[in-house]
C-alpha cells in the first residue's frame, strides 16, 4: 500500500481478509457474497471479471482512503 503520495514509499499489506469482510457486510447480493468468499480464499492474484469490477470498484472508491484506492488501482492494472 502506498505510504505517500508521491507513491514513494509502498508496505506490502495482505488487505483481503479486510476486503472481503467489509464486502460481505456493506453490498448486498448474491454476487458481492460470491466475491467476497472469492477474495477471502485466495492465496495469490485474483482473476476478476467486469461484473467482479462493477462491484468492486464503486465500493472501493466511495469507502476507503485514497492511499487504498490508489494502490487498490495499481495493483488492478499491475497485475
Amino acid at each position: 500500500m502506498f505510504q505517500d503520495i508521491a507513491h514513494e514509499q509502498i508496505v506490502e499489506t495482505d488487505a483481503r481478509k479486510e476486503l472481503a469482510d467489509l464486502l460481505y457486510k456493506n453490498v448486498n447480493g448474491v454476487a458481492s457474497l460470491d466475491l467476497a468468499m472469492r477474495i477471502f480464499k485466495s492465496e495469490g492474484p485474483l482473476e476478476l471479471s467486469d461484473e467482479d469490477m462493477a462491484i468492486l470498484r464503486p465500493f472501493v472508491e466511495g469507502g476507503f482512503t485514497p492511499a487504498f484506492i490508489d494502490s487498490f488501482n495499481s495493483n488492478i492494472i499491475n497485475n
